[in-house]
C-alpha cells in the first residue's frame, strides 16, 4: 500500500494530532519517542516539512499503540520487511495526520541487519507534556549520512557541536544511519 503525502510544515492540525495521540500514550503508560522531522521542529528547527509523525517504541508499545488506535489504521502493525529496512511498523491517520510507528527498526548493510533506533534521548516541553524525542544531533547526522543536507543545514544552527563532532567519531554510540 503506497500512500502520498503532502510535505508540509508543522502546523495547528500537525500540534493537535500530536497532543490527542502523547496525552493517550501517556495516560495508558506506554513508551514512545518521536524521531524524525517532529522531533526537529519540536526541538526548535524552523521549516522542516513535516511530513508525519515517526514514533519509535518498544515491541510490546507499538502493539498497544495499535490496540489504542486500532480505528485509525492504514496498515496495522506486523513485522514488516522490506529491501533495505525491517521493524514491526504500522501507518495510522489520526485527525488528519500521518503517523508511522516502528519496534526493533534495522537497517540492511550488506548481508546483515544493524540496529537502526537511536540510543539516546531528549526531553521537550510541548503544553503539559515533556515530550521523549531523538536529540537534534542525532538527527542532524542521520540527515548528513542520508545525503539530506538542506535539512541538516537547517539543523546545524541549533545543534551542540562537539556533542555532534562525538557523534560523528563514534565517541557516543549511536545507531542512526
Amino acid at each position: 500500500m503506497e500512500l502520498t503525502v503532502e510535505k508540509k510544515h508543522c502546523g495547528a492540525q500537525e500540534r493537535e494530532a500530536l497532543l490527542y495521540v502523547l496525552r493517550r500514550l501517556d495516560a495508558e503508560g506506554v513508551a514512545y519517542k518521536v524521531v524524525g522531522g517532529m522531533a526537529v521542529v519540536l526541538q526548535g528547527v524552523p521549516s522542516v516539512p513535516v511530513n508525519d509523525v515517526d514514533l519509535e517504541m518498544p515491541e510490546a508499545a507499538v502493539y498497544r499503540f495499535q490496540e489504542l488506535f486500532a480505528e485509525f489504521a492504514l496498515l496495522p502493525v506486523a513485522w514488516r520487511e522490506g529491501e533495505t529496512y525491517r521493524s514491526h511498523f504500522g501507518r495510522f491517520e489520526i485527525l488528519g495526520v500521518l503517523f508511522e510507528v516502528m519496534a526493533d527498526l534495522e537497517r540492511r548493510e550488506g548481508a546483515t541487519w544493524v540496529p537502526t533506533m537511536t540510543v539516546t534521548e531528549s526531553r521537550v516541553d510541548l503544553e503539559e507534556l515533556s515530550v521523549r524525542v531523538s536529540p537534534l544531533e542525532e538527527e542532524t547526522l542521520a540527515y548528513i549520512r542520508r545525503g539530506r543536507l538542506e535539512r541538516a543545514a537547517r539543523c546545524l544552527p541549533l545543534c551542540d557541536h562537539q556533542r555532534l563532532l562525538a557523534l560523528w567519531r563514534g565517541e557516543i554510540p549511536t545507531h542512526v544511519i
